[in-house]
């Protein structure tokens, strides 16, 4: 499928195209939201599931963001369509591998540069676990692991951007999806950081303003922002791929 290209200004549509669907049913998006993000919060295994079954649970929410768009009804259960569509599960999952990549990478990074911290004298700021402690025995190192690991999950996210849709909705080969999401968001990359950067800093400040709720807090910003990332993604795709000229307002 041949893709467009997009103006950087199309990021914040994806973002704002993405409240208002949510806003038209927000029962059904944030309780789909809830969900994935009670999924998360589970000691231990939380962290594992949603890392291996967050495509198909976004894959579930695009979903329903399509039948909202098609004139039908979004709805809790189409959550796991991915789950209960035969053939399609294994495909969503195939696009958990950037994701599990990425964190490998990333570790292997962190075990390189804090091997230097600790060989440089800074084991006592290391063992202590405090971000700002560990950062700062990095030192200089810090200011070339935390770009690198940035990069990194640029990529990670690039390679599923605009797949987990595709391969939702069109039957799209996972492989070859992901290798296209790359080269499609590289070829859109002022709508891509956009979309990501104003989203995320968004979220943070919501996150940081919650965070006297502590827990409650973070939950409520996960129910919002998963359904928010994946009805954005479902923009994008709708936009890019389809040939769509604009993303009109839903009343």
């Amino acid at each position: 499928m041949n893709a467009k290209s997009v103006s950087a200004a199309s990021g914040i549509e994806w973002i704002s195209g993405s409240f208002q669907r949510i806003l038209r049913n927000p029962v059904a998006f944030l309780v789909m939201g809830l969900i994935v993000a009670a999924i998360g919060i589970v000691p231990l295994l939380g962290g594992l599931v949603t890392v291996i079954l967050g495509p198909a649970l976004y894959g579930g929410i695009i979903y329903a963001a399509h039948e909202q768009e098609q004139g039908r009804n979004a709805e809790i259960p189409q959550l796991f369509r991915a789950f209960n569509e035969p053939g399609k599960l294994g495909p969503m999952i195939m696009l958990c591998l950037p994701s599990i990549a990425g964190a490998v990478l990333i570790f292997v990074l962190l075990i390189i540069f804090l091997g230097g911290a600790l060989l440089g004298g800074g084991f006592s700021s290391v063992s202590s676990g405090s971000p700002a402690a560990i950062v700062g025995a990095l030192g200089a190192g810090a200011l070339i692991l935390v770009p690198l690991m940035l990069a990194i999950a640029l990529a990670v996210y690039a390679l599923q951007f605009f797949a987990i849709p595709r391969v939702m909705l069109e039957g799209a080969e996972p492989m070859a999806a992901m290798k296209q999401s790359l080269r499609d968001c590289l070829a859109n990359v002022g709508a891509y950081l956009v979309f990501v950067g104003v989203l995320m800093l968004g979220f943070i400040v919501l996150a940081v303003v919650l965070s006297v709720l502590s827990f409650l807090g973070s939950l409520l910003v996960s129910t919002v922002l998963v359904p928010t990332v994946a009805c954005g993604l479902y923009l994008a795709w709708r936009q890019v791929y389809t040939g769509a000229t604009e993303l009109p307002a839903q009343g």
